[in-house]
């Protein structure tokens, strides 16, 4: 028994260690990057004064394109350094294809289509509701975004970061490394939990906090149900993509009660019916666990 609490414990840092290092691989390439966009800006400066200089580096510090690389290099080294962690710690008797995880694959498509339309509709609900309740959240929202660049226009690095890279990194993350972790030590619901938690909290702000635990409680729902990596990427690219290209045609009824209520019902029911779906095509759930229904 001794042992096998031994075994346990040893899990229990990973729950929080790729938290802390994503932070620290995130300011140190931020320093890094900032550093080069300085020199670059000196060697590509042609005006006269030292007013021009400095706002001319300030322009190129503060650029989306700066932006970009931070976050495009601190995901692709994140992709890189977590995956050999997942794969040395939890990838053994799992796989990255996706043959064989469905027992009804018509089932299993439709249950991720309307996840995701459901949680983009759960995600605008969540927002218009905390934006209303608390209008200095919503401020800090807008003032991040425009701090990364996302504001005007938006660089084809961060597009690149915002519908592959980030996803696939933070998929590794918490989908990946913490619900894994957290698994080993605890029931997979209080798993679930944990790891939505930690993917609210990474998001640093309320607003997006809010929205991204409940993703997370979907997300981490379906790394169980299915036990794959790779699903959970899609989904979570997938829910970026029409979060970027579909959130301006997503509405709660502009201000009309009997719309609001409609829309949030909507959100609640594509929701349900896409988690049920998914439950009922996965080939990973186990009878014997005497699962309850969603």
């Amino acid at each position: 028994m001794n042992k096998k609490n031994a075994e346990k414990k040893k899990y229990i840092p990973w729950i929080f260690i790729p938290c802390v290092v994503v932070y620290i691989l995130e300011f140190v390439l931020t320093i890094f990057v900032m550093q080069g966009s300085i020199v670059y800006a000196i060697g590509t400066f042609d005006g006269n004064t030292w007013d021009e200089l400095v706002d001319y580096v300030m322009d190129i510090v503060m650029s989306s394109a700066t932006d970009g690389w931070i976050f495009v290099l601190y995901s692709s080294i994140g992709i890189v350094l977590f995956s050999i962690c997942y794969h040395r710690m939890f990838m053994e008797g799992k796989t990255y294809r996706l043959k064989g995880i469905s027992k009804n694959v018509p089932m299993t498509v439709g249950g991720l289509v309307l996840l995701c339309i459901g949680m983009q509709y759960v995600s605008e609900f969540l927002m218009d509701s905390l934006s209303a309740a608390f209008p200095s959240w919503l401020e800090e929202y807008i003032e991040i975004f425009e701090a990364a660049g996302f504001d005007g226009d938006v660089s084809l690095l961060l597009i690149l970061y915002v519908l592959l890279l980030g996803p696939i990194v933070e998929e590794i993350i918490f989908r990946g490394i913490v619900y894994s972790a957290a698994k080993k030590v605890m029931p997979y619901y209080f798993a679930i939990i944990v790891q939505a938690l930690l993917f609210g909290a990474f998001h640093m702000n309320p607003i997006q906090s809010c929205y991204a635990f409940v993703l997370g409680l979907g997300m981490g729902y379906v790394m169980y149900l299915y036990d794959n990596l790779l699903l959970s990427i899609i989904i979570h690219i997938s829910y970026n993509i029409m979060g970027v290209f579909f959130s301006g045609t997503i509405s709660f009824g502009e201000g009309n009660i009997v719309g609001f209520f409609f829309y949030t019902l909507f959100a609640l029911v594509v929701t349900y019916i896409g988690l049920l779906l998914l439950k009922k095509g996965a080939n990973s759930v186990k009878e014997e666990e005497n699962l309850a229904d969603i």
